[in-house]
């Protein structure tokens, strides 16, 4: 009985003993690895050969294998030694075959560590990198040889690589549930759950957490193949001192090589006080640890205390139905479809407010649940309540019908209720929003992503104006007209063909315009003024390494209007287009300078606008192009049908309308004609 009470301690023991070991094991491990790192430095890499040849399976024979560009890459990733919230970032290939490493800035200067997932063999200039190496020394945009070698000694990857450094800029790391972008990028509406890490620019995590939804937004940029996206955390968490929010988006500044405007705009809506712009902050993006280059992370606009602070009339709608039901909700529309609603059960006291309302394209506007039309051809959808009674749709689309009926008056009155305008809508808000298009000269201006709103009446009677959104086709990035680029010129708002009138008829409007002039001399000028003399410098400074992983990551332009090839070129042409566009703006508003416009419309759409100072030749006459007809352009005439005469000096605006000659496609031109006459002697 003794013996065997023996055995069983015996085996408790050694029983105890294995679980120690098991236990203890992946920490032992771990510190014996650690103990046997090694240090590589990468530069005296450069110039080491391999003692051994058998070292290397690929180093005697490397100019000729060579893989494949569409080749699948192995698995290689890339970690630090610091472990940085376990942040990895994977082996990306360009179209070309050079592989790169992109990094964000905060890893400059640390070691990093190279793992193959299937346990290859990774070489840099034909020297072996363990999994317990540590690179270091590593040179910005140097080119090194990788070699790739599997267990059984064939190379599988011979490529050059490259480790690129960005700016100290925040960093984003997303993970989605499947570990591929596939599902999201096939279908702007399609989403998917995820995970998301969000860096400061040391490398310190300030947020972890679960993603709700990741999603595809934006209207042309979701065409291109650097995508914008939208996130939807779980919770609501604020970024960057921006405010508590649970909708954030990854804007990709697809059109704007400089990735500047859309913060510079946001800078200049700050300096005017505008009562709630939408903050954002440039970072650096990775998703399922491939980077996907540089964004503007920025709050979604929408109805909160620390967003538009209005009464937030959703609320009702979203407490009596769930999403299944407010589909099923009965939509209507007026007769002519000018107001558009959905018809509940909730019957609410005051419907004065809050309404965020969004100026846009016809097209958009017939794919949203709520809005009107004034009019004078204006479409409004309603962001909140997006689901809007027949009532509040009344309301809000009667009220900025008065509003622009007054404002659209010689005197501003409105011929019928007798009120100023002015009584209609907060002139500060107003002011500024005008400022900040007309500055800027945003080719969307008074077109789309153009918000305004309306608080209940227990806070304001009054249609305001705002907040800012979206400037990347602003400061003449945009060459889809011959008027948006040019510095020159008194837009009101109206260049573009689809712009509405109303911020042409407030300009027109002596109070509106002293008032305005007034806060761009207090206001705007100085921001203009630093922005010029610092500001811009410092932007490019903390973004130029960022820009260019950008450049590298999308290495086929597809924007349609980069003009300039070198990045260097697109912030030379950006600070010749504000300093062009204040000195402008300066002479006009500040010294009095009187410019007319001479508009030339073909076939009813301004194609062309001269901005002319006041005594002054107008040049030669533009000559346009027809496309959709076979057309001889004969000149320019007024409606009265005067023609254009270039040798006329300018003291008034004056439109002018291309006349054309229709010609039978069979139509020879006479030196076509000469041609087929010469060849046939």
């Amino acid at each position: 009985m003794q013996k065997n009470k023996k055995v069983l301690i015996l085996l408790v023991l050694a029983a105890s003993l294995v679980l120690l070991v098991m236990l203890g094991y992946p920490a032992l491990d771990e510190h014996i690895h650690r103990k046997h790192r090694d240090d590589i430095f990468l530069e005296q890499a450069l110039e080491i050969s391999s003692p051994n040849p058998a070292a290397s399976p690929v180093s005697s024979d490397s100019q000729a294998f060579d893989t494949d560009p569409g080749e699948p890459l192995p698995e290689i990733i890339l970690s630090f030694e610091n472990g940085t919230a376990e942040f990895q970032v994977t082996l990306w290939q360009s179209n070309e075959g050079t592989c790169y490493f992109f990094l964000p800035g905060f890893a400059r200067n640390m070691g990093l560590t190279l793992k193959d997932n299937s346990h290859n063999n990774i070489y840099i200039n034909d020297v072996q990198i363990a999994e317990t190496d540590i690179l270091r020394d590593i040179s910005d945009e140097k080119t090194y040889d990788l070699s790739v070698v599997n267990p059984e000694g064939n190379p599988i990857l011979h490529k050059s690589v490259i480790f690129m450094y960005s700016s100290s800029l925040p960093v984003m790391s997303l993970t989605t549930r499947s570990g591929t972008m596939d599902y999201i990028n096939a279908d702007k509406s399609n989403e998917e759950a995820g995970s998301t890490a969000l860096f400061d620019a040391n490398g310190q995590s300030l947020y972890t957490g679960n993603v709700k939804a990741i999603r595809g937004r934006g209207n042309s940029t979701w065409g291109l193949s650097k995508k914008p996206y939208q996130i939807r955390l779980n919770e609501a968490t604020d970024f960057f001192g921006f405010g508590s929010a649970s909708s954030w988006n990854l804007i990709a500044n697809g059109y704007d090589q400089t990735k500047l405007r859309n913060q510079i705009v946001t800078e200049l809506a700050a300096a005017l006080d505008m009562d709630y712009v939408p903050q954002g902050q440039m970072i650096d993006l990775y998703i399922n640890h491939t980077y996907y280059g540089n964004y503007y992370l920025t709050e979604k606009v929408r109805v909160a205390k620390e967003g538009v602070a209005i009464r937030d009339m959703d609320n009702y709608v979203n407490d009596a139905y769930d999403s299944r039901e407010l589909d099923k909700l009965n939509r209507h529309e007026n007769a002519d479809g000018s107001r558009k609603w959905v018809a509940t059960d909730i019957a609410l006291e005051d419907i004065s407010g809050g309404y965020l309302l969004e100026r846009e394209l016809t097209d958009r506007f017939n794919m949203e649940i709520s809005g009107f039309i004034t009019s004078q051809g204006d479409c409004y959808t309603l962001k909140s309540p997006a689901y809007a009674s027949e009532e509040q749709v009344n309301y809000i689309a009667d009220l900025m019908q008065e509003f622009q009926d007054a404002v659209a008056a010689a005197d501003g009155i409105h011929p019928t209720t007798g009120r100023h305008y002015s009584e209609y809508i907060d002139l500060d808000s107003f002011a500024q929003k005008y400022l900040v298009e007309e500055i800027s000269k945003n080719y969307d201006g008074g077109v789309t992503s153009s918000f305004f709103y309306k608080p209940d009446d227990s806070v304001s009677e009054k249609i305001f104006a705002g907040p800012i959104w979206d400037y990347d086709v602003a400061f003449g990035n945009c060459n889809l007209d011959r008027i948006a680029s040019n510095p020159i010129g008194i837009s009101r708002l109206q260049d573009h063909v689809f712009a509405t009138e109303l911020f042409a008829q407030l300009y027109a409007q002596d109070d509106f315009y002293d008032h305005m002039v007034t806060m761009y001399r207090e206001q705007a000028l100085p921001y203009l003024n630093d922005l010029l003399d610092h500001k811009l410098d410092e932007l490019v400074a903390q973004s130029r390494d960022s820009i260019a992983m950008d450049q590298a990551r999308w290495e086929a332009p597809e924007n349609r209007y980069q003009y300039y090839k070198e990045y260097d070129n697109s912030i030379r042409f950006l600070r010749y287009f504000i300093e062009q566009r204040r000195d402008f703006l300066n002479e006009v508003w500040l010294d009095g300078a009187n410019y007319h416009n001479l508009s030339f419309v073909v076939d009813d759409e301004i194609w062309q606008r001269y901005c002319i100072k006041d005594g002054e030749l107008p040049g030669d006459e533009p000559v346009p192009v027809r496309y959709t007809s076979s057309s001889l352009f004969l000149g320019w005439i007024t409606e009265n049908g005067v023609p254009y005469d270039m040798y006329k000096p300018i003291y008034e605006d004056a439109t002018f309308y291309a006349i054309w000659q229709e010609l039978a496609p069979e139509t020879v031109y006479p030196a076509e004609s000469m041609e087929e006459n010469g060849s046939a002697n």
